[in-house]
């Protein structure tokens, strides 16, 4: 998807109309038009303006990369005084084979937690080691008869 694709997307998502962006840029509603049409596109303080704008980042709009979050975002401290940026360059540090395993964890505990991480259903998911478990009760014929199905199990074995 080029510039004017994901310009023209993310004002339509955000309920924003041509003239709108074209105050806070401080051009002609022609000009917001030509940029969304591919006929011209943004000098480099005009990208910026847009990318603060729209809250994402210059690459995500260039095409360079699908994460749409702004680069503030690795600096935002996600938990005991952690960043996103402290994270992500200790996973870079990994092995390939403890990034795997990493993947492989994150992947068993969205599953424990009832989540669902779309950014880790990547390319390589077909190749992913860890399936996670289908936990059914244990059948025993004595309790048979106090069956209630309505019930959630309680004596599940791991």
């Amino acid at each position: 998807m080029d510039l004017g694709e994901k310009l023209y997307r993310l004002r339509i998502e955000r309920g924003i109309y041509q003239k709108q962006l074209a105050v806070y840029l401080h051009v002609s509603v022609g000009t917001i038009s030509n940029y969304e049409n591919g006929i011209h596109s943004p000098d480099l303080k005009t990208l910026g303006k847009l990318a603060s704008y729209f809250h994402v980042s210059a690459d995500y709009l260039l095409d360079r990369t699908d994460y749409i979050s702004p680069i503030d975002d690795l600096t935002r401290e996600l938990i005991d005084h952690y960043t996103a940026g402290d994270i992500m360059n200790a996973i870079l540090e990994l092995s390939p084979e403890g990034r795997r395993d990493l993947v492989k964890y994150l992947t068993m505990l969205s599953v424990c937690d009832g989540a669902v991480l779309p950014s880790l259903s990547g390319p390589e998911q077909g190749n992913r080691d860890f399936v996670p478990p289908v936990l059914e009760p244990e059948y025993n014929e004595s309790e048979e008869d106090n069956w209630d199905e309505s019930l959630p199990p309680t004596d599940l074995e791991f």
